[in-house]
């Protein structure tokens, strides 16, 4: 092996390599090769189409290192012993690291293409970008059309707001594998969505059938809620707190009394949660709670709460920067709606959120413009019939 590690700074490098997976760019061998020990699913389409070998040549001018890669592609056929012996051509990782790891990408390397594609899209979904999930999903029912590719696929949709597609790749899921709890539910939450409320019912009712659980009626919950039935909605948020539900029972029942303006009781289901259970999400409804009660500081705060759980939680950036926005500090309300376009630049919440922040600046051109834009996305919506 090799005991050669070269730096190259990022002012040497004029293009960096950009992984389009990850969205991540690196500018020298060590970060590249970081890059692709620790993203390895995320990296290895690139290595095997050359694209690395090709930047590590053209940009670091290192033609030696580029060659080996070749050398080793043409000397081993599977994909995982290619890899590993690229990864052993600096001194960067130890023997036992690369030996767990061989393991992994034989395990991949053996699956079927179906699950090889499905894999790429659930990590476009875990990192929210459900457009980009949607080609991998379609890339992968073109190999084995199964229930957890069409399930999926109707999620991603659901998430884009595009409930007749999402009602369709869940029925076909449905009928794939009937009787699954998780679709069943996944029926009655689009339906909802599309206020097809009979037939909510009806998946929802099928799915008591076989199970009596907390998530059973927090759904019986979230159903009456849509419906405006309010005593039954409490009724059902409240069996499944009895049968364990510690977490969205309690905060349906706060977003409830929130809309009713009975704050105390708003509250007093939050205090309930558990601390286990406290997380961004919680944080950003004491947020809201608080904003609505106009006590500035504990917005503030519980704001930030929410950021320290999960930096990556959208909805707590835009809700930093409603408040700065409310508070005439607009610096900092860009800084954190910018922040949150990094997390997902597509946020419909975060884009309206800037065209506010632009307005109350007085910058009238970019407010029309992005005003304009999120207009054009929600006329391409309505007419697929989704909103």
């Amino acid at each position: 092996m090799s005991s050669l590690i070269l730096s190259v700074s990022p002012e040497k490098v004029e293009r960096p390599y950009y992984f389009y997976i990850t969205k991540i760019k690196v500018y020298s061998l060590e970060e590249l090769y970081y890059h692709c020990y620790h993203y390895w699913r995320e990296s290895i389409d690139d290595f095997i189409m050359g694209k690395l070998e090709d930047w590590i040549k053209n940009e670091l001018g290192l033609i030696s290192i580029s060659g080996q890669i070749v050398k080793i592609k043409d000397q081993y056929s599977s994909i995982t012993d290619q890899y590993i012996n690229f990864l052993k051509l600096i001194d960067y990782f130890y023997e036992s690291e690369l030996e767990l790891l061989r393991k992994e990408i034989f395990k991949w390397e053996n699956k079927a293409e179906w699950e090889k594609c499905k894999e790429k899209a659930d990590y476009f979904m875990k990192q929210n970008k459900p457009e980009e999930a949607l080609k991998w999903y379609k890339k992968a029912i073109v190999f084995d059309e199964n229930e957890k590719i069409y399930n999926n696929m109707g999620v991603a949709f659901m998430r884009l707001g595009l409930y007749e597609d999402a009602t369709y790749f869940f029925t076909k899921a449905n009928e794939k594998k009937p009787n699954y709890i998780p679709i069943l539910l996944n029926l009655v939450e689009v339906n909802m969505l599309r206020k097809n409320y009979e037939e909510a019912g009806r998946y929802l009712n099928q799915a008591a059938m076989i199970e009596d659980s907390k998530t059973i009626w927090y759904y019986y919950g979230e159903l009456y809620n849509h419906k405006g039935m309010e005593e039954e909605a409490v009724e059902s948020y409240k069996r499944a707190i009895d049968k364990g539900d510690d977490f969205k029972s309690y905060i349906s029942l706060a977003k409830f009394y929130v809309r009713k303006k009975e704050y105390d009781k708003a509250k007093e289901c939050l205090d309930k949660i558990p601390a286990s259970s406290r997380n961004e999400v919680f944080w950003l409804e004491y947020a809201k709670l608080y904003e609505i009660l106009e006590k500035k500081n504990l917005i503030f705060e519980y704001i930030k709460k929410s950021i320290e759980k999960n930096p990556k939680y959208i909805y707590a950036w835009i809700a930093l920067a409603r408040f700065y926005r409310k508070d005439k500090n607009f610096e900092k309300a860009y800084e954190a709606i910018y922040k949150a376009f990094r997390i997902d630049d597509e946020n419909d919440e975060a884009k309206l959120e800037l065209a506010k922040i632009q307005k109350e600046e007085g910058n009238k051109k970019e407010y029309k413009f992005s005003i304009k834009q999120l207009i054009k996305k929600w006329i391409h919506r309505y007419r697929r019939g989704s909103m």
